[in-house]
């Protein structure tokens, strides 16, 4: 019993060196792509296929390398780790294909298609000489980001036509717009994939140059009309003699208007009218008409023309601003005497007084 308690104890103490000089022993190199070769060894055993081959491995695998004097090595080529990031693919829309969902960033030259597991790992179908390691492992943990739509700050004039800005993104519809305005807007975007910064879209108005025609008036008179289908003039407040400030604001606020000519509104001195006298006995058609001169009145002044004929017919003529029209009229006055009845009686007289040295020169005679 002693002696066989001994023998294993032998053997215990035996083995313990030799498990550690097999694990010390045990040699590991990364996948190059090229033979990796022991110096000194003449075969190679693949433990894993339990075959023997003459030329050193190159795959991923455990092998022993035999040396002549029939000792031996276990060595392993473990995959080239990969490292992967994983990032979302922007510009994936449903419809296409779920290998484009995702990016991949790695050094390297790899063609491969990235799939995940049920439970969402991310893996690849690649020669097992290549181990990935994704970043992150999981597609649920992936950020969405979103397509960010920018458009700068445009101003534009007003042309009557529709003014149509463009995203340069095909499935995004352009905006448009026709009036003047500030606008403060952002593309119509799928929120899911896009989102677009808001910008703002100014639209001056055109701007008109007008050459009007002289506007004036006299005073009392009232204003011509100032106002057209498309703009409305304004003068300087004032009715008396004098050259007033005309403006224009533009009826529609896509125009803007501006006189280059002709901005003054004139106001002048009440015209000049023919005063005609009343008569009694109409002229012939060869008798000269000889018309009174145009007599020029203020609201204040009056003034009075007198003359005496060989009857002694005398006329008054009194102007008089009529205030009701703001007109200036004149107004004549006619005063004649008795002289119809005078006339007459005159005439009565000289019949009377011819007829009697008529018969007073007869009777003599006789």
């Amino acid at each position: 019993m002693k002696k066989l308690l001994g023998v294993l104890l032998a053997l215990f103490m035996f083995c313990i060196p030799m498990g550690i000089q097999a694990d010390e022993e045990v040699l590991s190199f990364e996948y190059t792509g090229h033979q990796i070769e022991i110096k000194g060894a003449f075969a190679y055993y693949l433990l894993d296929d339990g075959i023997h081959v003459s030329e050193a491995p190159m795959d991923c695998g455990r092998y022993r390398a035999i040396y002549s004097d029939g000792s031996n090595i276990e060595y392993e080529i473990t995959p080239k780790v990969v490292h992967v990031k994983v990032k979302y693919n922007k510009d994936w829309r449903p419809g296409d294909p779920e290998e484009n969902r995702y990016l991949c960033e790695y050094d390297g030259d790899y063609e491969f298609i990235l799939s995940s597991y049920v439970n969402g790992d991310f893996k690849t179908d690649y020669d097992d000489n290549y181990k990935f390691e994704f970043e992150p492992k999981n597609k649920k943990d992936v950020e969405i980001v979103k397509t960010t739509i920018t458009h700068p700050d445009v101003e534009y004039v007003y042309t009557g036509s529709d003014i149509v800005i463009d995203s340069k993104v095909d499935s995004i519809s352009p905006i448009s717009f026709k009036n003047v305005g500030e606008y403060i807007v952002s593309f119509n975007v799928d929120s899911n994939y896009y989102e677009s910064i808001p910008f703002k879209v100014t639209i001056l108005p055109k701007t008109v140059h007008l050459r009007l025609n002289k506007y004036q008036k006299y005073v009392g008179e009232k204003d011509p009309v100032l106002e057209t289908d498309d703009y409305i003039l304004t003068r300087e407040v004032g009715e008396g003699v004098g050259n007033y400030k005309l403006t224009v604001k533009s009826k529609s606020r896509n125009y803007k208007y501006e006189i280059i000519e002709n901005d003054i509104f004139t106001i002048l001195e009440n015209k000049l009218q023919q005063i005609k006298p009343e008569v009694t006995n109409h002229p012939s058609n060869d008798e000269k008409k000889e018309p009174l001169h145009s007599v020029n009145t203020s609201n204040k002044d009056k003034i009075k023309h007198a003359g005496a004929s060989d009857k002694n017919t005398s006329i008054n003529i009194e102007t008089k601003a009529n205030k009701e029209s703001a007109k200036t009229e004149a107004k004549v006055v006619t005063g004649v005497s008795n002289l119809t009845s005078m006339y007459y009686l005159s005439m009565i007289s000289s019949i009377a007084v011819i007829m009697y040295i008529l018969i007073k020169k007869k009777n003599v005679k006789s």
